[in-house]
């Protein structure tokens, strides 16, 4: 009896083992599984990999509720942003705001995290605002309209609230000093319906195993969560450009620059710098 039972054993780890190895095989076929395995191979071989996970180090933990995948997807997310930028005082930004969330989830930090280039791309500055919410992450976003002038818009940005690409926007509009401004409050978690455990079953891993192949899960995942951030941020850039005739000064006087404060002017120098750079290119 005892013999049966090890023989029936034996066949089941066999039988398993073969339908792994099959599946495996008919998952190395399909072109998404290379060019994940790719990109996490080139990761962990180019130079700049050394200062960005210096910058990992220095975010913050998440807080004792965040999914215990959600570390490794964050810091995947802020890695791969930091690989489209140029300059290694962008990325200090980007770690300077996204340590400014408060109790962090991992939701908030990854959605601002992956827009981040996109708003370098429009020539944007970003400038964290202090907050006492927790699981949330609000930014102010500047640009230098006509006349060299300063107009800005605010994420706040909610762990604990879903968003999805077909959620309405519904920002309010709010006054401060001579400038009208517009708030998007937006939800994070959601975004990605897919989980870990789909793709843990995807890859064919059990659960002990989950563990040691959380970066590379964490790598084909991390795409899908850009993407769809960088769609949801098309949205808000439409719906800005709509309301453009009410984010813009009320009155328009000498832009009274004492007033803005020291982060504010560091911010509009590199406005200024950037566009230099780009006029000088294009002659």
């Amino acid at each position: 009896m005892a013999n049966q039972q090890r023989n029936l054993a034996s066949e089941s780890i066999f039988q398993r083992f073969f339908t792994s190895v099959i599946a495996l095989l008919s998952q190395l076929r399909e072109r998404e599984t290379w060019q994940t395995v790719w990109h996490w191979v080139l990761w962990r071989t180019i130079p700049k990999r050394r200062r960005i996970l210096r910058l990992i180090q220095e975010l913050q933990p998440l807080h004792a509720n965040a999914p215990p995948e959600m570390r490794a997807l964050r810091d995947e997310v802020f890695s791969k942003s930091c690989l489209e930028l140029k300059r290694p005082e962008q990325e200090q930004i980007l770690l300077d705001t996204l340590i400014h969330a408060h109790q962090p989830l991992g939701f908030e930090q990854i959605f601002f995290a992956a827009i981040y280039p996109v708003l370098l791309k429009r020539d944007m500055v970003v400038i964290p605002i202090t907050t006492e919410t927790p699981h949330r992450l609000d930014v102010e976003i500047g640009y230098l309209g006509h006349n060299e002038d300063y107009f800005f818009w605010v994420l706040e940005i909610d762990s604990t609230k879903r968003l999805t690409l077909n959620t309405q926007l519904n920002p309010r509009m709010e006054t401060r000093d001579d400038k009208r401004y517009a708030i998007y409050s937006l939800g994070s978690s959601g975004l990605v319906d897919t989980d870990f455990a789909e793709y843990a079953e995807q890859w064919l891993l059990e659960s002990p195993r989950l563990t040691t192949a959380l970066p590379l899960l964490a790598a084909a995942y991390a795409d899908q969560w850009i993407l769809n951030s960088r769609l949801y941020l098309s949205h808000i850039l439409t719906d800005l450009k709509k309301r453009n005739y009410q984010v813009t000064a009320m009155v328009i006087p000498d832009f009274e620059r004492e007033r803005l404060s020291l982060l504010r002017r560091l911010s509009l120098d590199r406005l200024r710098k950037r566009r230099l750079q780009s006029e000088r290119r294009k002659r």
